[in-house]
């Protein structure tokens, strides 16, 4: 080989070499130009996540603040084996709204007593109602809900099992007429005292068992 062509093959050799270098360097171009738009879409996801879980948060704790609900509490008992002498609270729960017009309708469902003597109540009574007029954001009133027949615990015997509804309608701003049941069920104690425990209407034992 002489020194022609020694120089041609040198020369075509740094031509290859060169080729070689421009292509790593649009590969590394093309690489950190994909990284860099991976991490900008990265970070707008991101960022549109953390708004989204933002937002739905915004929107439960506001609903948490406006959401209409009165509650109604078992309270004091006056006579502690008949279930019936229970005085019950009913509270506004919103803290930002009234509530007005407040109607407590009892339906005591069904009963039965030591003495095998019961009442079964088909529906709610609507003679034993009471209304409060208002309760204020967070205030409270009380409510009962006399038993049917009377002698509970002594002439008519201890009452064994029971269950109850008291149902709440309301108005409450800007939702309009609400209405809640709260359901309970008679609990017995060691001392024969009868308690009101919440459960909920699918609870209820059925008026006519198969």
């Amino acid at each position: 080989m002489d020194r022609k062509e020694r120089r041609e093959k040198e020369r075509e050799l740094k031509k290859r070499e060169e080729r070689l270098r421009k292509q790593e360097e649009k590969l590394r171009r093309e690489g950190a130009a994909s990284e860099s738009l991976t991490r900008r879409v990265g970070r707008t996801i991101l960022g549109k996540t953390i708004w989204l879980i933002s937002a739905a948060l915004a929107l439960l704790s506001g609903y948490a603040l406006l959401r209409p609900h009165v509650s109604v509490e078992p309270s004091l008992s006056l006579n502690p084996v008949d279930p019936y002498t229970t005085q019950f609270t009913v509270k506004n729960e919103n803290t930002i709204f009234a509530t007005h017009d407040i109607h407590c309708v009892c339906w005591p469902r069904q009963m039965q007593t030591g003495q095998n003597i019961g009442a079964l109540s088909l529906g709610p009574l609507p003679k034993m109602q009471h209304t409060i007029p208002m309760l204020s954001p967070g205030g409270s009133s009380t409510v009962d809900c006399p038993p049917v027949i009377g002698g509970l615990g002594t002439s008519t015997g201890e009452v064994l099992n029971a269950e109850l509804e008291i149902i709440v309608s309301y108005n409450q701003w800007p939702f309009g007429t609400v209405t809640e049941r709260n359901a309970f069920t008679a609990k017995r104690d060691s001392q024969h005292g009868v308690h009101w425990a919440h459960i909920t209407p699918g609870e209820e034992k059925p008026f006519f068992p198969q």
